[in-house]
């Protein structure tokens, strides 16, 4: 039976549903900012969709280069369907089509550490920890600047994701894209948080997303500006609207950091490419390395001579042999890599 585009999507929401159980206001604003039908992975063995996937291009900087990343998000199978292999077998077409795209490297944030075991096995893709974040109290400096002002504004213009693109400047970052951007404000508003804009003289220098959690505590989920005056205001703000002493917020960390919580996964999906970014930011770099265990994309297991700013092949064994996750592990886990607005919380 052949579906068409709007039958394959209403299905895709409707497996979502059953799977993750979202509230139909969250799945409006995902479906409509989010999805889209080139993004869309599904099989459908009995002419119904069964199981499916979203792979979400984002942008990646990376040592100071742009890499074309991919985000599985989305990724469930009816309860009838499972142990099929259907998980494995959507996620090696995300793998192949990122390859084939040029892409270097595939995020997925896990749900539970039952599913972080999941991924880290071959058959599941192969994935890593490699970004880690810790809780922090958001302290006040005791800064003031009459010059300020703070609001909550109904609508949201361009003008926020302008200045959020123009501002966040990070390298290892995933950087969220505008439909990203407004799904995350969106949800933000949603979960009854607060888009806070600041401005000096009618001009932003601040944007904070913020929201209560189950626990009781304010989170800022994403906030920027260097003006310490600007932070300050935020968090007064917020400690008065939420009749709260503290504000917390989540930090990217390297994984070596006391008390970092591991948070997404990544895999490398191109070797070479992924190596030849990070010899191009470090000619000195050296390397003799392998990689196995990549069921979905062969053509990366194999030997790695990284040396005089070159990424060879090679057909002599290093001692150090890993996994596509290993690998990506290798280079971001100790890096304060910056992924929001995933829509994960």
């Amino acid at each position: 039976m052949l579906l068409t585009k709007e039958e394959i999507q209403q299905q895709t929401r409707e497996l979502w549903k059953t799977c993750f159980n979202d509230s139909e206001e969250f799945m409006d604003i995902y479906f409509d900012e989010k999805y889209s039908d080139a993004v869309n992975h599904t099989l459908r063995p009995d002419g119904r969709v069964v199981a499916a996937m979203q792979l979400l291009p984002y942008r990646m900087t990376f040592y100071n280069n742009i890499l074309h990343a991919g985000y599985v998000s989305g990724l469930c199978v009816h309860p009838d369907y499972r142990r099929r292999g259907l998980a494995s077998q959507l996620l090696r077409e995300a793998h192949r089509k990122l390859y084939k795209q040029g892409g270097a490297l595939s995020f997925l944030i896990p749900g539970s550490d039952e599913l972080r075991h999941y991924y880290e096995r071959m058959q599941h893709g192969a994935y890593w920890t490699s970004t880690f974040r810790l809780e922090t109290e958001v302290e006040d400096s005791g800064i003031t600047d009459d010059s300020l002002t703070i609001s909550q504004p109904d609508e949201w213009g361009t003008d926020l994701y302008v200045f959020y693109r123009r501002n966040v400047v990070q390298d290892f970052m995933l950087h969220p894209a505008e439909n990203d951007f407004f799904a995350a404000l969106a949800a933000c508003d949603l979960e009854n948080g607060y888009v806070l804009v600041v401005c000096r003289k009618n001009r932003i220098v601040g944007l904070t997303l913020a929201v209560p959690e189950a626990d009781g505590r304010v989170f800022l989920r994403s906030t920027l500006s260097a003006d310490f005056a600007v932070k300050d205001l935020v968090v007064r703000h917020l400690k008065r609207e939420c009749g709260v002493d503290k504000i917390y917020m989540r930090v990217p960390v390297g994984g070596d950091t006391e008390g970092a919580q591991p948070y997404a996964m990544a895999r490398v999906v191109n070797v070479e490419r992924f190596l030849r970014a990070v010899v191009h930011a470090n000619p000195e770099f050296k390397i003799h390395i392998g990689v196995d265990g990549d069921l979905d994309v062969p053509e990366n297991n194999g030997y790695y001579l990284v040396r005089d700013g070159k990424v060879t092949i090679t057909d002599r064994r290093p001692g150090d042999i890993v996994t596509p996750g290993g690998l990506a592990a290798l280079f971001l886990g100790s890096q304060p890599m910056r992924c929001e607005m995933m829509l994960d919380e």
